[in-house]
C-alpha cells in the first residue's frame, strides 16, 4: 500500500560539482560516497540521510536526501577527496526541493528563465 503524499519524507536535491585529476566512474563515487557517509554519520545516520545518486557525469550530478539532513549530506560530500586514488574535489552547486530546479543549478537541465 502506498503513503499519501502528506505523509511521505520530503525530500531534498542536491547539484553537486567535481574537480578531478583523472576520470571517475559512477560506480565508485558512489562506492566512496557510501563509504564517506557511514564513516563520518555512522549506520544509522548513512541511512537516515537517506542518500540516493539521480545523475551523474565526470563534471558533476544530483543527490536526493532527506531534507532534515541536508547539512549532513553537505558534509558528506566535503568529506571526499579520493575515489581509487584519483585527487577529487566536491562542491555543492545549490540545493532544490525538486530535481528540475537541481538540473537549473548543475546547467543539465533547460536555462533558467531571466
Amino acid at each position: 500500500m502506498r503513503l499519501l503524499p502528506s505523509l511521505r519524507e520530503k525530500k531534498r536535491y542536491l547539484a553537486f560539482g567535481i574537480l578531478s585529476e583523472g576520470a571517475v566512474s559512477r560506480r565508485d563515487f558512489i562506492d566512496e560516497l557510501e563509504r564517506s557517509a557511514s564513516s563520518l554519520l555512522g549506520d544509522i545516520g548513512s541511512s537516515e540521510c537517506g542518500l540516493k545518486m539521480l545523475s551523474f557525469d565526470r563534471t558533476g550530478g544530483i543527490i536526493r536526501c532527506a531534507r532534515t539532513k541536508t547539512e549532513h549530506t553537505r558534509a558528506v560530500l566535503a568529506t571526499i577527496n579520493r575515489v581509487r586514488g584519483v585527487r577529487v574535489a566536491v562542491h555543492v552547486i545549490g540545493s532544490s526541493g525538486s530535481v528540475k530546479g537541481a538540473e537549473r543549478f548543475s546547467g543539465r537541465g533547460a536555462a533558467p528563465e531571466a
